[in-house]
């Protein structure tokens, strides 16, 4: 019988909210992978860009040895004294930018605000402008509510609750596909990213 290789965690992702905490959850449950969500109060409370810092100083995310420790199954290599995650690891952060400055959702996005984070070279910065259901309209997601009842479309929209175990959720190759016209966003960076590494 042939040697099972391990099976790693491949990536962390910290979520804004509620809703790409649902979007998250359906990608996990969906394609099956391995998946460490990252959220405040299980998206009840919103993580904001300029509240970043504060998240990757805690202490899963404070040194390598640190975050190693939190997340036992990363995929740590190991060159002679020193050690690193493997150069296919990413930390992605989705965001909404409309609750920061000019100056931080540019920072943001180009990472500059990460320059100086061991991790700088893992963190991937996913942007929705100005937030997740004005990216969703343009990419052709229909909701049937508008305001704030639009947020309890999204179980239905990503089913992982039983109740909506029926109906079809959304495809999510073609959605990625609808998100990269879309230039206000960089989420189907994401999407492929979770569908390249259920295929491998």
């Amino acid at each position: 019988m042939p040697k099972m290789k391990p099976c790693y965690l491949k990536f962390v992702v910290i979520v804004h909210g509620k809703s790409e905490k649902q979007l998250c959850d359906y990608i996990k449950s969906n394609l099956r992978i391995k998946m460490e969500i990252i959220s405040e109060k299980k998206g009840e409370k919103s993580i904001q860009i300029n509240s970043l810092k504060h998240i990757l100083q805690d202490k899963r995310f404070y040194s390598l040895d640190s975050f190693s420790n939190f997340f036992e199954d990363a995929e740590i290599i190991r060159e002679k004294t020193k050690k690193k995650l493997s150069s296919n690891f990413r930390i992605f952060i989705i965001m909404d930018t409309d609750d920061c400055t000019e100056e931080q959702k540019k920072n943001f996005i180009t990472k500059q605000m990460f320059k100086t984070h061991w991790a700088y070279d893992y963190i991937v910065p996913i942007f929705n402008i100005p937030d997740l259901e004005a990216i969703m309209v343009k990419a052709g997601i229909k909701f049937e509510k508008k305001g704030v009842k639009r947020k309890t479309e999204y179980i239905k929209i990503f089913p992982t609750d039983k109740r909506y175990s029926n109906r079809e959720g959304i495809e999510l190759k073609s959605f990625a596909e609808n998100l990269s016209k879309v230039q206000e966003t960089n989420l189907h960076n994401f999407i492929q990213y979770c569908l390249a590494v259920n295929k491998n």
